[in-house]
């Protein structure tokens, strides 16, 4: 009779320790790792279509800055905007390339996190809290007018 006793008791304390266990285990988590939570969970990542920025040396087309770049903005606020976004990163592109190289050799020696920077900074400025967190590489590149020209020249003997 006392074993029966025992092994009730023993069932009863590993049943309340099992349910102790689940509901702590789902209980809430600090306030700081539900913020964190929150905020990986709610950031969306936004691809740009290609684009190119002209670069002007000498009053003519010396090549092109061809890009596509990837954005993070949360979520709820993507819903919120009216505008879509990719238009003023392809503004803030616009403003830091178009007229401001006079030699291509610089272009091609681009410091991107000081764009990306800048880029972000330009874009946040147009809005009340920050929207865009961060700005990614999908494709950066500069393609002189000569390359463009002789590739169109292949294509048109090509054929």
């Amino acid at each position: 009779m006392i074993r029966t006793v025992l092994i009730g008791l023993w069932i009863c304390v590993v049943a309340l320790g099992s349910l102790f266990l689940a509901v702590r285990g789902h209980m809430p988590a600090s306030e700081e790792n539900e913020q964190q939570r929150s905020y990986l969970g709610g950031i969306d990542y936004v691809k740009t279509d290609v684009f190119s920025v002209p670069i002007m040396t000498d009053s003519s087309v010396a090549g092109y800055i061809v890009a596509q770049l990837v954005y993070t903005i949360d979520s709820k606020m993507k819903t919120r905007l009216t505008v879509p976004l990719e238009y003023f990163i392809k503004d803030e592109i616009f403003r830091q390339f178009y007229g401001s190289y006079s030699d291509t050799r610089q272009v091609e020696k681009v410091d991107f996190e000081t764009v990306r920077k800048s880029v972000i900074d330009g874009i946040n400025r147009h809005f009340p809290e920050p929207v865009v967190h961060d700005l990614l590489v999908e494709q950066f590149n500069y393609i002189s007018a000569k390359e463009i020209r002789e590739m169109n020249l292949k294509a048109a003997g090509g054929t």
